[in-house]
């Protein structure tokens, strides 16, 4: 597991998993999004069909085929709805010796998809499947999954990426320190998502007009550059170092009346707009008052 990054806990329980022997049959990797868990199942799957000693060698066929997502014995569902037909497939299959492997590995991606009858498909091959056969899910919330399902299961916890790891990345693919830490920020531990903000392009820090609001489909790009503004505004007239500040082009005199507190209110008022967002409210109308409020053109 040595070439994901991070997720320190989640590799010390599939490296002890490996190490004694006792390696369990379905395993839920829950977390945010972009933090490696599809990765880190397939590493798992070459570790546990490498043949050859320090595994996963990362060079042998076996290894190169699971990287490449063509190796007979391990499967990886990743269809936005997981239907009946691919459930009651992947149980089919569940039960047949692997072709080449020791083991057979089924990784359902975003698994939280499952159809409810899709997901009671599963249940009896997940509570007693063959002792060749492991199933990995990848979920980003594990409260959307059936108890039923959830309590058959190891579940092994993802965190976000750290900022730190992030920045070294966007670095090595020569970003800017200042845009490196701007990413970071917008990111909010999604490395995938880091890395798809630097190759398209689209991070600067201007804000749609006004008059634009309307025409937004999402409030994201909106509230993440207002965030990283409030919060280097609050960081600067709370004396905080100039080491601290991500945008240090900003300058803070055009907000130089307001206080502590309206900044505060402001940015805790950002979490209310993706609540609206999330429940179909009327977050451009919010998106709007925002903007009158910190006289934004």
């Amino acid at each position: 597991m040595r070439e994901i990054l991070g997720q320190k806990r989640a590799k010390k329980i599939l490296e002890s998993a490996i190490s004694t022997g006792k390696i369990p049959h379905f395993f839920i990797f829950a977390g945010p999004g972009g933090t490696g868990k599809v990765s880190m199942a397939k590493e798992f799957a070459m570790a546990l069909n490498c043949p050859n000693p320090g595994k996963p060698c990362r060079v042998c066929s076996t290894c190169l085929s699971i990287m490449n997502n063509n190796h007979p014995d391990v499967t990886i569902v990743s269809n936005d709805t997981i239907g009946i037909a691919q459930a009651r497939n992947m149980r089919d299959i569940a039960v047949l010796s692997p072709i080449s492997g020791r083991y057979r590995v089924f990784i359902v991606e975003e698994a939280d998809r499952l159809t409810l009858q899709s997901a009671n498909s599963l249940l009896k091959i997940l509570e007693e499947p063959p002792p060749s056969t492991i199933f990995i899910f990848t979920v980003r919330d594990i409260n959307n999954l059936l108890k039923t399902i959830l309590s058959r299961a190891m579940v092994v916890p993802f965190s976000p990426v750290s900022k730190d790891i992030i920045f070294s990345i966007l670095k090595e693919n020569g970003c800017s320190d200042e845009l490196a830490a701007k990413i970071g920020y917008f990111s909010q531990g999604n490395l995938e998502k880091a890395i798809e903000i630097f190759e398209s392009g689209k991070s600067e820090e201007g804000l749609v007009p006004y008059g634009e609001i309307e025409t937004l489909e999402t409030a994201d790009a909106v509230l993440d550059t207002i965030s990283i503004w409030l919060r280097d505004l609050i960081i600067r007239l709370s004396g905080a170092e100039e080491r601290f500040v991500i945008l240090k082009s900003i300058s803070q005199t055009r907000y130089i009346n307001y206080s502590l507190e309206d900044l505060i209110d402001n940015f805790l008022f950002l979490e209310e707009i993706k609540r609206l967002e999330e429940c179909n409210g009327d977050w451009k109308l919010a998106v709007a008052l925002l903007y009158k409020e910190l006289e934004v053109g």
